[in-house]
């Protein structure tokens, strides 16, 4: 983390431990803000590879979001979607590649991210940026996810039933309910302050926070899915694919790396090698 980043946590902690002492509603309130806020928007460069693309925007709702476009013309589109923090430029890697073999691209500024309004962001509202895409564009021929970006796209996929698109989940945010309990623990959040934050999610979300799972989801929906994930993933856990791993499904290929961990594995020549030859199965 930056000094600014650190700085600027510090501060978003200290409020919260302030909110919980006055009530658990509110800190509950103010720790939601913060679980939902990307902090993390430093400047990155504009590849090369996007200026080849039609940069367009997307309205969904009253957010107007950013977005790129490569190959219009091609019967066979790609999806790519970033992780929380991130942004579409990071995946500037898989441009060519894919080009290459006559595939339409398409990559997007979730809300809250990259060149995209809003400063905060949702499952449901990247979710609904996937389906506002959709009825524009037509069903995507396959979507690559990485982190949050893959556990949207399955909750998406499940409530809107396309099963010849092909899912590739990179890193993927697989159980919410661990990424609540990193997020706790970053926070020293106490056993009734953990509760009450999961009751005010819940409460917001009308379901229970393990019901946001790919490992759910997985199990209900047919779609050709292939999961890259590292063993040393200290973000989204390999011991949360283990049941996956252990009681592999038919529709589901797992690739397992070591020392990648979660963000260079994305990036790594060999991941983008393995997503081609998926696709081109």
């Amino acid at each position: 983390m930056t000094v600014q980043l650190l700085l600027t946590y510090a501060f978003w902690k200290a409020r919260i431990n302030l909110a919980f002492f006055i009530s658990h509603q509110l800190g509950a309130k103010q720790a939601f803000q913060l679980f939902t806020t990307p902090l993390r928007k430093e400047a990155y460069p504009k590849p090369k590879e996007f200026d080849a693309a039609r940069r367009f925007i997307l309205e969904v709702g009253e957010t107007k979001l950013v977005g790129y476009e490569w190959n219009p013309s091609s019967a066979k589109k790609i999806l790519i979607l970033h992780g929380f923090e991130s942004r579409s430029f990071k995946f500037y890697m898989y441009v060519q590649p894919l080009l290459q073999l006559g595939y339409g691209i398409v990559a997007m500024d979730a809300k809250a991210h990259g060149e995209s309004e809003g400063s905060t962001i949702l499952i449901n509202e990247y979710a609904e940026m996937i389906h506002v895409l959709e009825k524009k564009m037509g069903t995507f021929y396959a979507c690559i996810a990485h982190s949050f970006g893959g556990i949207a796209l399955c909750w998406y996929r499940e409530l809107n039933i396309q099963p010849e698109c092909r899912l590739i989940l990179i890193a993927p945010g697989t159980e919410t309910t661990t990424a609540l309990d990193i997020f706790c623990s970053r926070l020293s959040l106490t056993q009734q302050e953990k509760t009450a934050l999961i009751r005010y999610l819940e409460q917001r979300g009308g379901k229970p926070l393990n019901y946001y799972s790919i490992t759910r989801i997985a199990k209900k929906i047919s779609n050709n899915i292939f999961w890259i994930h590292d063993q040393d993933d200290s973000i989204t856990p390999i011991a949360d694919v283990e049941p996956l791993i252990s009681a592999p499904l038919n529709n589901v290929e797992i690739r397992i790396t070591k020392g990648l961990g979660h963000n260079r594995i994305y990036r790594e020549k060999s991941t983008v090698e393995a997503v081609i030859s998926f696709l081109e199965k």
